[in-house]
């Protein structure tokens, strides 16, 4: 029965108006089965446009994003075990060259920051002398809640919400010392991806990406991003925008299949090249 009723909607409604009426039945608390339609009502959308799908998806506060909450995400414990191994990878690499992260990092902003738990955890736990500290997510309920979380702890963490689109003009002639994007670009095309991280280089002395992982295949030897059929996210080759970008790599860790909670591990850290192209 609610299949059959499923498509006749998807067939009578519009999907401007299925939109309004997913963020609806998403907040209607009466509804038990609310958030199933909420996601199902769209799934045409996904299959024409995955792109926008999952902006529309994150902008909103529906589906994946919903798994968000303060409660389940901010404290060391709570932090996802790939993000632990991420900041341990990027620590050992700079002690190599003789830059100590804790003590010499002192601004990083995050694109796709979310509540900015992963902000709190650097000021917290990992940086001893944070001095700007701030980031930007499409998703207005959560940078509202994660603001309103942060004040209450006095935090120095600045958030935004925006587009990644405005990123730019967001940034506007700011530097940081590093830039944090992880598990993002796998919801945007490669042509997007590629902007995000050409200004990411522009602004930041180093940029660290977390990307989705090729199960089969070393992402640096993708010659076009493919879509994971699951849940239709991009895997992308990081190496290879990061280069288009004006960028060279600097380090890189790519794990394939193996999955830790969930997570596969693809990380890339880089710089912008001397003489790179905007």
């Amino acid at each position: 029965m609610k299949q059959a009723l499923l498509r006749a909607l998807q067939t009578l409604l519009p999907l401007a108006l299925r939109c309004r009426l997913a963020v609806w039945l998403d907040r209607q608390s009466i509804f038990s089965s609310g958030k199933w339609w909420a996601v199902r009502l769209l799934s045409d959308f996904a299959a024409a446009d995955v792109d926008g799908y999952h902006r529309f998806l994150w902008k909103h506060h529906l589906g994946y994003a919903e798994s968000y909450e303060i409660e389940q995400r901010f404290g060391t414990q709570q932090i996802h075990a790939t993000r632990h191994i991420l900041f341990n990878e990027l620590e050992r690499w700079f002690e190599g060259r003789e830059i100590a992260l804790r003590d010499d990092i002192h601004s990083v902003f995050e694109v796709g920051c979310s509540l900015g738990y992963l902000l709190r955890y650097l000021e917290t736990d990992l940086l001893r002398a944070p001095q700007r500290l701030a980031g930007v997510d499409i998703d207005e309920t959560a940078i509202r809640q994660g603001a309103s979380y942060l004040r209450s702890l006095e935090s120095i963490v600045e958030l935004h919400a925006a587009d990644m689109d405005r990123l730019p003009e967001l940034l506007a002639a700011t530097r940081y010392d590093l830039f944090l994007c992880c598990g993002v670009l796998m919801y945007t095309r490669s042509d997007q991806a590629q902007r995000i991280v050409e200004t990411m280089l522009e602004h930041g002395r180093y940029v660290a990406i977390s990307g989705l992982a090729h199960p089969e295949r070393d992402n640096r030897e993708l010659t076009e991003s493919t879509v994971r059929e699951r849940d239709g996210t991009f895997i992308h080759n990081v190496d290879e925008l990061v280069e288009r970008a004006g960028g060279r790599v600097l380090y890189r860790r790519w794990d394939g299949a193996e999955m830790i909670d969930g997570n596969t591990i693809y990380f890339v850290l880089a710089e912008r090249a001397e003489g790179g192209s905007k």
